[in-house]
């Protein structure tokens, strides 16, 4: 790993180059198919599709190609789940399919607001989850996070995620000797991909791409399939097994998250979330409050910082462009709406 000093890197931390980061992102993804080693679905179409996914994202095959390659096989998959949903929407931007291959297709038709459940009100009774103007985007300066991971016990108390599930993580890597030690600290939230490959994988639409830049999944409709988790170039998902902290904390079970302005109650077997797909969603729910992310709120440094990427006198979207911003794994071609500055 690169520790050069180019004379712009704060005493302590490593001038660290982005391949080196970027490998620290794919040592954290799961084994394609050890994720998949107990899923009904079939391994080997998740891991075709998975892979074809993240071509799309890198403009290598088109929307179009991909359903046309895989439509027959999630149709044989998935059944009805496959069928009754557009996948993806028609109007979805560059990773759809057009309105004459969707016709095509063994699958529904249809727009995005087809595939978009019911969104919760906010408290003025207007508008809803993700139709605000904004397009949120986050920036992270590696230059003050002190690897606290502050920001990963805000998040998991905040959206009560359960064992093996953390929507933020804070990747480490140590360099030099003692005395002479320097640690990398990279937090790892979702991305919120303008080009996901987790939306054009997922057989049933339960994942797909909101109008401010959040990823959103519908708990209700995902299957459990996880051909998203491997899809993702970020490690970034997870599979709730249906674990609790019940054993640590008394009553821990019984109240979940209101993820996305919908309140779930306690958690049961059989009931969504358990056996669905989780991760990180920008805390969708408080940014409609005018709250922050519970990880931006709590972050001791000031390392995070939110905002609209589309409005140019925002600092965020200042940060964003500045030349020290940087996005991870840039080849994938996902283009994130999480930057970091270096």
């Amino acid at each position: 790993m690169s520790t050069a000093d180019d004379g712009d890197t704060l005493p302590g931390i490593p001038n660290v180059g982005k391949a080196d980061l970027d490998a620290m992102v794919e040592n954290e993804r799961p084994d394609p198919r050890e994720e998949l080693a107990d899923v009904e679905a079939d391994t080997d179409l998740g891991v075709s599709m998975a892979e074809d996914a993240q071509r799309v994202a890198r403009g290598e095959i088109s929307g179009d190609e991909y359903w046309e390659k895989y439509d027959e096989a999630a149709a044989e998959e998935f059944g009805d789940a496959y069928r009754e949903t557009p996948n993806p929407a028609v109007d979805a931007g560059d990773q759809t399919v057009s309105t004459e291959t969707a016709e095509s297709l063994s699958c529904a038709v249809g727009s995005m607001d087809t595939v978009s459940t019911e969104t919760a009100q906010v408290d003025d009774g207007e508008g809803g989850i993700g139709t605000g103007g904004e397009k949120w985007g986050m920036v992270i300066d590696l230059q003050k996070c002190v690897g606290c991971d502050s920001c990963t016990v805000a998040c998991k108390s905040e959206n009560r995620t359960p064992p093996g599930v953390s929507y933020n993580v804070v990747m480490e890597e140590e360099h030099g000797e003692f005395p002479n030690v320097t640690r990398t600290n990279v937090p790892r939230p979702c991305m919120q991909c303008d080009n996901p490959p987790c939306v054009q994988v997922c057989p049933v639409s339960a994942t797909y791409k909101m109008d401010d830049g959040v990823v959103n999944i519908d708990y209700d409709r995902c299957i459990g399939c996880r051909y998203c988790n491997i899809a993702c170039p970020y490690g970034a998902r997870y599979f709730d097994f249906g674990e609790n902290y019940d054993d640590e904390v008394e009553g821990a079970g019984e109240i979940t998250s209101p993820e996305y302005g919908v309140d779930r109650g306690s958690r049961e077997e059989g009931k969504s979330p358990i056996g669905n797909i989780r991760k990180c969603s920008f805390c969708t729910h408080r940014l409609e409050r005018g709250e922050e992310p519970a990880c931006v709120e709590t972050c001791v440094g000031d390392a995070r910082n939110m905002g609209d990427l589309e409005n140019p006198d925002s600092d965020v979207a200042q940060m964003a462009d500045s030349s020290r911003a940087f996005q991870l794994k840039e080849d994938e071609g996902t283009d994130p709406n999480v930057y970091y500055l270096k």
